[in-house]
């Protein structure tokens, strides 16, 4: 994929969108928020408008992180196949589009931290330039005394800590304070997302991440599915019903070449990060299912094209399942 047919920038995501809203009003409707920084965070939502919204299967899906730019292109791959038939590099998408957007109704969030993303270095992560210590300081910061890879918190302040760099993964909500954006109640990403759900009725969450898998070889993982944070704690039914998205995914990743994680890992953490992921995630958990996506970040067993089509393979599996369930 060409340069120009990779919109991970801010500039880029925003110059899609005026052109989709200009062209295709009656399938998208944009809401955004203002970050500290001025960048726009958009919702975009995808359904054929002519019909309403009314009994149609709903799925939200978000890319927390700035230093994820190849769920960011997913994201946009998927909307350009729902909206042009065509993908960004302009070949022919072989979704039907009209099924999808008459039963559906489809949130997207492509980049939940687009002054992070402006500051990103780097429009891919491809493994050829940097290794993963190097691609750690870029995201999380580094620390000013250690020069180590900077803390990983769900909010700080330059009135208490000053690193040598601030990291891209962390998004500024004010003058002294960022915070990282799926852990956080102030960002963004859960300020539009709770936004967005009290608008419209969705029966799915979907989150598009990128992580590090450092293990080599031809078939080495390179995506995995994760269940919610409160997944054991979950009624029978909704514990089902995230097993069946994540499988659902993981098969479709088999069928496009990918080297999947053979089963769905729970997503766990240590305090105080699980208390954020609740405080931020918990409600939404509870209520309909939600399942992680990561894939293959800054490695060259995976390309930047591959990362790609392995996060657009997650929403498009997500959306199947919700079409063929009751």
């Amino acid at each position: 994929m060409r340069l120009k047919d990779w919109p991970a920038y801010p500039h880029q995501v925003d110059a899609l969108v005026r052109a989709w809203q200009h062209d295709y009003p009656d399938q998208l409707r944009v809401q955004s928020l203002t970050q500290y920084t001025r960048h726009r965070v958009h919702a975009l939502t995808v359904t054929d408008w002519s019909t309403g919204e009314s009994g149609k299967k709903g799925l939200i899906c978000a890319v927390p992180h700035a230093h994820e730019p190849a769920a960011t292109v997913g994201i946009m791959d998927f909307l350009s196949e729902l909206l042009t038939g065509r993908h960004l590099d302009r070949s022919e998408s072989h979704l039907d589009a009209q099924s999808i957007l008459s039963q559906c109704l489809l949130t997207f969030i492509p980049d939940a931290n687009p002054g992070g993303r402006a500051r990103s270095p780097e429009p891919f992560w491809d493994g050829q330039k940097h290794d993963n210590v190097t691609f750690q300081r870029v995201m999380f910061g580094i620390d000013l005394d250690t020069e180590s890879v900077f803390k990983r918190v769900a909010r700080w302040s330059l009135l208490e800590d000053v690193p040598a760099r601030i990291g891209v993964a962390y998004e500024q909500v004010s003058e002294h304070e960022f915070v990282e954006p799926n852990r956080d109640e102030g960002s963004s990403l859960v300020r539009l997302s709770r936004q967005m759900s009290g608008q419209y009725c969705y029966d799915c969450q979907v989150h598009l991440h990128q992580t590090e898998f450092d293990w080599t070889g031809q078939n080495a993982t390179n995506c995995m599915a994760l269940l919610p944070t409160l997944q054991a704690e979950l009624p029978e039914s909704l514990q089902q019903a995230n097993l069946a998205l994540a499988e659902r995914m993981i098969a479709l990743w088999r069928d496009l070449g990918g080297h999947p994680l053979p089963e769905p890992r729970r997503f766990v953490y240590g305090e105080p990060h699980r208390q954020w992921f609740v405080n931020s995630w918990g409600d939404v958990e509870r209520r309909i299912p939600s399942v992680t996506v990561e894939v293959q970040n800054n490695h060259r067993n995976t390309s930047p094209h591959q990362q790609m089509v392995l996060s657009s393979a997650g929403i498009r599996a997500a959306v199947e399942w919700l079409m063929e369930s009751g």
